[in-house]
């Protein structure tokens, strides 16, 4: 029996395509697992949605307090470390605590851990210090709101009237650092390179902090301040100076002078500032 024949009986011509194509489906499927594929990285500020406040505003039907709750379990879900160095107030988590507040205006959570978390860990300045002038209109004397907006404006911006508008207002508080006062005076005299004052109001702000992202970021600035007061002491040959870094590692005498194990930033007011110049 002719071959063509054989084909004929067994093989329809659809049949045959059908065989081509799962060919071809397979082949495809192996270079496909085989290939080394690019990877392709979206930050979260060109990928994050934000829905125009007002919109939201119109969407809640008047259950703007639960809409609230949820965006803010979602954005602490969504958040990132990535700093955000542009001063144009388009932070998509500012623009977030933004609706936030907009929704829910007393929400006390969303001023404080959104403030520190714009100004220590995005470096969003701009956008925390919106967002604390927001909150003293509803907690104008609220310790923690002031202590927190009177650290960023002492210690990031270099903004020191600033500063001292937030910190006078906390003064005789019961939760006070003892020191608070001594900074107070320095701010009025325009004193601003007093490393230790600034090493007691880091490390205040240190302590109390219970999230481990500002933490990191906290601890950062106390090894730069604390080794900043020890090298200068070292290399100005001051009698009792410490000799060991803040993470217990000697400090290298190379040559007459000493220097950290580990690189820093010299501290000087407006270190976040001045990294971004």
């Amino acid at each position: 029996m002719p071959f063509n024949h054989i084909l004929k009986l067994f093989f329809t011509k659809q049949t045959l395509l059908l065989l081509i194509g799962i060919a071809f489906f397979v082949l495809a499927g192996t270079i496909h697992n085989q290939s080394v594929k690019p990877t392709l990285v979206i930050s979260k500020q060109d990928s994050a949605i934000n829905i125009n406040k007002n919109l939201i505003t119109f969407l809640s039907a008047g259950n703007k307090r639960l809409f609230g709750d949820l965006i803010w379990v979602q954005t602490l879900l969504e958040s990132d470390l990535e700093q955000y160095e542009k001063k144009d107030l388009n932070n998509w988590l500012y623009l977030r605590f933004l609706t936030i507040q907009h929704l829910d205006p007393s929400f006390y959570e969303n001023y404080l851990y959104g403030g520190q978390f714009l100004s220590i860990v995005k470096d969003d300045l701009e956008g925390a210090e919106v967002l604390y002038q927001l909150a003293m209109k509803h907690y104008p004397t609220d310790y923690a709101l002031n202590f927190h907006a009177g650290f960023m404006n002492y210690f990031e911006k270099g903004d020191f009237k600033r500063a001292l508008f937030y910190l006078e207002k906390i003064q005789g508080h019961p939760k006070a650092p003892v020191f608070l006062g001594s900074i107070i005076n320095k701010l009025k005299f325009g004193i601003n390179d007093d490393l230790q004052a600034t090493w007691e109001l880091v490390l205040a702000n240190y302590e109390t902090t219970k999230s481990p992202y500002l933490k990191q970021r906290l601890a950062e600035d106390l090894y730069a301040i604390r080794s900043e007061i020890d090298l200068n002491c070292l290399n100005q040959k001051k009698l009792n100076c410490r000799n060991r870094d803040l993470n217990g590692k000697p400090y290298i005498n190379e040559n007459g002078i000493f220097r950290s194990s580990k690189l820093f930033v010299p501290f000087g007011i407006k270190t976040r500032e001045s990294k971004k110049l």
